[in-house]
Protein backbone atom coordinates (compact mmCIF):
# COMPACT_ATOMS: atom_id res chain seq x y z
CA UNK A 1 0.00 0.00 0.00
CA UNK A 2 1.22 3.05 -0.68
CA UNK A 3 2.10 5.91 1.63
CA UNK A 4 -0.02 9.48 1.15
CA UNK A 5 2.25 12.32 1.72
CA UNK A 6 1.43 15.03 4.23
CA UNK A 7 0.04 18.23 3.55
CA UNK A 8 1.13 21.28 5.85
CA UNK A 9 -1.03 24.09 5.81
CA UNK A 10 1.31 26.72 4.82
CA UNK A 11 2.41 24.94 1.77
CA UNK A 12 -0.25 26.92 -0.20
CA UNK A 13 2.39 30.01 0.70
CA UNK A 14 5.49 27.90 -0.24
CA UNK A 15 3.50 27.06 -3.73
CA UNK A 16 2.98 31.18 -4.40
CA UNK A 17 6.78 31.39 -3.67
CA UNK A 18 7.83 28.42 -6.05
CA UNK A 19 5.14 29.92 -8.72
CA UNK A 20 7.06 33.16 -8.51
CA UNK A 21 10.20 31.63 -9.13
CA UNK A 22 8.90 29.18 -11.69
CA UNK A 23 7.41 32.18 -13.92
CA UNK A 24 10.64 33.71 -14.25
CA UNK A 25 12.59 30.50 -14.80
CA UNK A 26 10.53 27.59 -15.57
CA UNK A 27 13.33 25.39 -16.17
CA UNK A 28 14.57 25.49 -12.75
CA UNK A 29 14.33 22.33 -10.91
CA UNK A 30 13.60 21.97 -7.13
CA UNK A 31 17.38 22.46 -6.27
CA UNK A 32 17.47 25.69 -7.91
CA UNK A 33 14.29 26.91 -7.11
CA UNK A 34 15.09 26.49 -3.12
CA UNK A 35 18.34 28.85 -3.33
CA UNK A 36 16.44 31.36 -5.10
CA UNK A 37 13.58 32.06 -3.06
CA UNK A 38 15.37 31.03 0.49
CA UNK A 39 18.38 34.15 -1.70
CA UNK A 40 14.68 36.00 -1.31
CA UNK A 41 13.86 35.07 1.92
CA UNK A 42 16.97 35.92 3.24
CA UNK A 43 17.22 39.53 2.29
CA UNK A 44 13.64 40.02 3.99
CA UNK A 45 14.80 38.02 6.90
CA UNK A 46 12.53 35.25 6.75
CA UNK A 47 13.37 31.77 7.54
CA UNK A 48 15.09 29.32 5.29
CA UNK A 49 12.90 26.73 3.37
CA UNK A 50 14.44 23.24 3.72
CA UNK A 51 14.95 21.84 0.13
CA UNK A 52 12.68 18.48 0.75
CA UNK A 53 9.86 20.64 1.78
CA UNK A 54 9.95 22.57 -1.91
CA UNK A 55 10.45 19.13 -3.30
CA UNK A 56 7.39 17.70 -2.37
CA UNK A 57 5.40 20.94 -2.94
CA UNK A 58 6.78 20.84 -6.66
CA UNK A 59 6.15 17.30 -6.40
CA UNK A 60 2.69 17.40 -5.19
CA UNK A 61 1.56 20.02 -7.77
CA UNK A 62 3.18 18.14 -10.62
CA UNK A 63 5.57 21.34 -10.82
CA UNK A 64 8.89 18.88 -11.21
CA UNK A 65 11.08 18.60 -14.59
CA UNK A 66 10.93 15.25 -16.19
CA UNK A 67 13.64 13.46 -16.35
CA UNK A 68 14.69 12.46 -19.71
CA UNK A 69 15.69 8.60 -20.11
CA UNK A 70 18.71 7.51 -22.95
CA UNK A 71 18.64 4.07 -24.17
CA UNK A 72 21.58 3.34 -25.69
CA UNK A 73 22.05 0.27 -27.68
CA UNK A 74 25.30 -0.69 -28.03
CA UNK A 75 27.52 -3.64 -25.82
CA UNK A 76 29.45 -2.02 -23.16
CA UNK A 77 33.01 -2.65 -23.79
CA UNK A 78 34.56 -0.19 -20.91
CA UNK A 79 36.70 1.51 -23.22
CA UNK A 80 36.82 5.04 -24.42
CA UNK A 81 37.37 5.38 -28.56
CA UNK A 82 36.12 7.75 -30.86
CA UNK A 83 36.70 7.11 -34.88
CA UNK A 84 38.78 10.22 -35.40
CA UNK A 85 41.97 11.07 -34.01
CA UNK A 86 42.04 14.99 -32.37
CA UNK A 87 38.29 14.39 -31.27
CA UNK A 88 38.42 13.63 -27.66
CA UNK A 89 40.94 14.13 -25.16
CA UNK A 90 41.19 12.46 -21.38
CA UNK A 91 43.75 14.70 -18.64
CA UNK A 92 44.62 14.94 -15.62
CA UNK A 93 46.89 16.45 -12.32
CA UNK A 94 48.38 15.99 -9.55
CA UNK A 95 50.67 17.27 -6.92
CA UNK A 96 53.14 15.97 -4.98
CA UNK A 97 54.66 17.03 -1.75
CA UNK A 98 58.52 16.73 -1.03
CA UNK A 99 59.90 16.13 1.86
CA UNK A 100 61.39 19.65 1.57
CA UNK A 101 58.20 21.63 1.49
CA UNK A 102 58.20 22.15 -2.20
CA UNK A 103 55.23 20.94 -4.37
CA UNK A 104 55.77 19.29 -8.40
CA UNK A 105 53.02 19.07 -10.08
CA UNK A 106 52.03 17.08 -13.07
CA UNK A 107 49.60 17.00 -15.75
CA UNK A 108 48.48 15.05 -19.00
CA UNK A 109 46.42 14.34 -21.50
CA UNK A 110 45.66 11.23 -24.04
CA UNK A 111 44.12 11.23 -27.55
CA UNK A 112 41.05 8.82 -27.10
CA UNK A 113 41.87 7.75 -30.67
CA UNK A 114 42.82 3.71 -30.41
CA UNK A 115 45.29 3.54 -33.20
CA UNK A 116 48.87 5.61 -32.02
CA UNK A 117 48.17 6.55 -28.97
CA UNK A 118 49.56 10.11 -28.18
CA UNK A 119 50.92 11.43 -24.60
CA UNK A 120 52.12 15.23 -24.12
CA UNK A 121 53.73 15.72 -20.90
Amino acid sequence: MKRLRYVKETDAEVLIEINIVLAIRPSYGHKRVTAMINKARKLIELPRYNRKRIYRVMELNGLLLKKEVVVRDHEKTGKIITLHSNTRWCSDGFEIKCFNGEKVYVAFSLDCHPVNPVIHL
